[in-house]
């Protein structure tokens, strides 16, 4: 069965666009299928990796989020295309819903996703990058079907690669496999194929690190996020060359197994960094960069109740207005939104997805729609 992530679903009369949901996970071969609930409801009679704390992972109720906050009441999206890449260490599934209507899913051949694999809008259609069979690095496209799963040259990885799209190409950042285990390397698509492999590398330093990285769009900036071996949270700037890896300025210390999240914003930022905190336990911080100076600010704590040692996933769903997702401690699915102000981020406090106590096999993620 296919490993799938859960996912979060946004439309308002401000969000006409369905929301685009490029995301699936992968929590090892144990964990099959979108398992919802506590046992022993679930099918597989499988029990949670931990035991469910409210107050670990958030509060269960937010007080000034409306009766509506847990989303139970959220209306069916009807306008735009939603696709879905998903899958398993042997396996690999896509499916798109479009304008509302009957969800259409394919198995992808020779297609697999050892870790979470990425999607993005491309051209008319998504581009998505997995971690394959064997590690191999693979790329798949949607147009009107999916097609399949090929191999980026003879690359590999063994993380979770990161897609974004810059002007008109897609830029990917992958965490390399053997011979040049823990670096970084960029590649790049302007619509028909990869490139060769570009190292993450300035001054003859390549950059490495002990997970995957995150990567968002800046005007003609690609920028990186990536947990250092040193617990440090780095960013690095790629313009033509990569300038040299820079860290978000102490006392960021971060928990260096779970990937930050990076997103691309306007207005006084122009990025937003998500990151887990190394001490327990792991309070999601973040950090921006200033649109004008490009100087990264100190870390800051988001909310005291938004707390995970895992990724988290962040999308800008309007001008001003930020969609975090992630999974407490308590193993609960669970919202935040981030009000971008003249100056400042206001963040909400964490609401669960989920209108009962339900607890999740795998992270939630959310991507904005076409």
């Amino acid at each position: 069965m296919t490993k799938l992530s859960l996912f979060v679903s946004l439309c308002s009369a401000a969000l006409p666009a369905a929301v685009l949901f490029a995301c699936a996970t992968d929590n090892g071969d144990s964990v099959h299928g979108p398992q919802f609930g506590p046992p022993p409801e679930r099918t597989d009679g499988s029990a949670p990796d931990r035991p469910a704390s409210d107050e670990e992972g958030g509060p269960t109720t937010n007080p000034e989020a409306g009766p509506d906050a847990d989303g139970s009441t959220t209306p069916a999206c009807t306008s735009g295309t939603v696709a879905v890449l998903a899958g398993s260490d042997g396996a690999l599934t896509g499916a798109v819903q479009v304008n509302g209507g009957a969800w259409s899913g394919a198995a992808i051949a020779g297609g697999a996703a050892k870790s979470v694999p990425s999607l993005v809008a491309f051209g008319t259609g998504f581009l998505g990058l997995t971690r394959g069979p064997s590690d191999a690095l693979q790329s798949v496209t949607y147009g009107a079907s999916w097609s399949a799963a090929t191999a980026v040259g003879a690359l590999t990885t063994i993380g979770s690669p990161a897609l974004t799209v810059r002007g008109a190409s897609a830029q990917g950042v992958y965490l390399s496999g053997a011979p040049d285990t823990n670096k970084f390397f960029r590649i790049e698509n302007t619509g028909a194929s990869w490139s060769s492999a570009d190292p993450v590398s300035a001054s003859g330093s390549p950059s490495f690190g002990p997970s995957a990285a995150s990567a968002a769009a800046a005007g003609t900036d690609l920028v990186i996020a990536q947990d250092g071996d040193d617990s440090k949270l780095y960013t690095q700037v790629w313009n033509g060359a990569w300038a040299p890896a820079a860290p978000i300025a102490d006392p960021v210390l971060t928990l260096k197994t779970a990937p930050p999240a990076l997103v691309s914003t306007l207005g006084k930022f122009d990025l937003v960094l998500l990151y887990s905190e190394q001490k327990a336990p792991n309070v999601i911080g973040f950090a921006t960069r200033d649109a004008a100076t490009k100087q990264w600010s100190n870390g800051s704590v988001t909310q005291g109740t938004a707390q995970t040692g895992e990724p988290m996933s962040v999308a800008r769903i309007s001008p001003t207005l930020l969609l975090v997702t992630f999974r407490g401690n308590n193993g609960r699915p669970y919202t935040m939104t981030g009000t971008l102000g003249a100056t400042s981020i206001a963040w909400s406090v964490p609401v669960p997805l989920l209108a009962d106590t339900s607890t999740v096999d795998s992270v939630p993620a959310v991507a904005k729609g076409v």
